[in-house]
């Protein structure tokens, strides 16, 4: 291989460049044809080895979107289904707040502050999805209604009286609502 002179300020030199760089990539013994189906066949390599690197890179985006979509999803559910559980245990509370005012005997400011109270407590579990099932006159519908007594009427298939009122947190039913039923 020979080595030239490499100055690139007259185009002369330029010329000459070009030459040098050919005879020391594709010696004057090999063909040049050859060492141009070298370089295509590496050229070639490198696209394909650069479209598998581009698709590789494609699929593990796409694989972390979809991780990323699934830890939101599982990151609500999780928390759904916290909130649905304190709220089912809180509902006995509520409950016994609703005896306490029906049991009273007289009105008066402990009265008033039980139905604040009980109030307040209904208010705040609303903020997080508590929603009361209708019950009382509404047609038995056993995805919301326990029928556990039975009387017989004019009017069949209706809920005649609420012994425990029902609930659901965002629409899944966290108890429900024990019934009386007209019946035939």
């Amino acid at each position: 291989m020979k080595k030239k002179d490499r100055n690139l300020e007259t185009p002369e030199n330029g010329e000459q460049l070009e030459k040098s760089v050919e005879e020391e990539v594709c010696p004057e013994s090999e063909g040049k044809e050859a060492c141009i189906e070298e370089w295509r066949e590496a050229l070639e390599q490198a696209v394909c080895q650069r479209d598998e690197y581009l698709d590789c890179l494609r699929r593990t985006q796409a694989d972390f979107q979809n991780f990323r979509r699934r830890n939101q999803a599982a990151r609500a559910d999780g928390y759904d289904d916290g909130a649905r559980e304190v709220l089912a245990e809180m509902i006995p509370v509520l409950d016994n707040l609703e005896r306490a005012v029906k049991a009273a005997t007289e009105e008066g400011p402990l009265l008033e502050g039980v139905r604040m109270t009980l109030c307040q407590l209904f208010e705040a579990m609303k903020k997080f999805g508590l929603e009361e099932l209708p019950a009382e006159g509404q047609v038995f519908d056993p995805e919301l209604h326990h029928a556990v007594l039975k009387e017989h009427t004019d009017d069949p298939g209706k809920v005649i009286e609420v012994l425990q009122k029902g609930y659901r947190v965002k629409d899944r039913i966290v108890r429900y609502a024990m019934v009386k039923v007209s019946v035939e």
